[in-house]
């Protein structure tokens, strides 16, 4: 499940800036779905990504973890938002507070969010480089 604040001033992103939003949104339900197919259309391949503790995954990796339930998301809730826009690159900026079991501890994480995308063949693509 995906929440918002109440407070967040959504209303003020342009259409552009909704789109990277709402793609981030898309990931984020297709890791508690544990849609590995709908993970594989938003996320660039290459991309690595880099847990809390400092462990580093390849992609594949990172989603075998989450369709075994190694990683198990449970909700996300995004706390005031923003996206800037650079061409074909953006970053969504926002503070985030993970429910999940991940690797055996389950708990609330709450954290700030940089995430990173790139426009390819006219879609935003969630990459950790830009």
């Amino acid at each position: 499940m995906l929440k918002y604040n109440r407070n967040n001033n959504i209303s003020s992103l342009t259409s552009e800036e909704n789109i990277i939003l709402n793609r981030y949104k898309e990931m984020q339900q297709a890791m508690v779905d544990k849609d590995i197919d709908k993970l594989n259309k938003i996320v660039k391949d290459g991309t690595t990504f880099t847990h809390m503790s400092g462990k580093t995954q390849t992609k594949e990796e990172y989603f075998e973890d989450i369709r075994t339930g190694a990683l198990d998301y449970q909700s996300y809730t995004i706390e005031n938002p923003s996206v800037s826009i650079d061409g074909n690159k953006a970053i969504l900026k926002a503070r985030v507070t993970l429910t999940a079991n991940a690797y055996g501890a389950q708990g609330s994480y709450p954290f700030n969010v940089s995430a990173y995308f790139e426009k390819v063949d006219k879609e935003w693509l969630y990459t950790n480089k830009y």
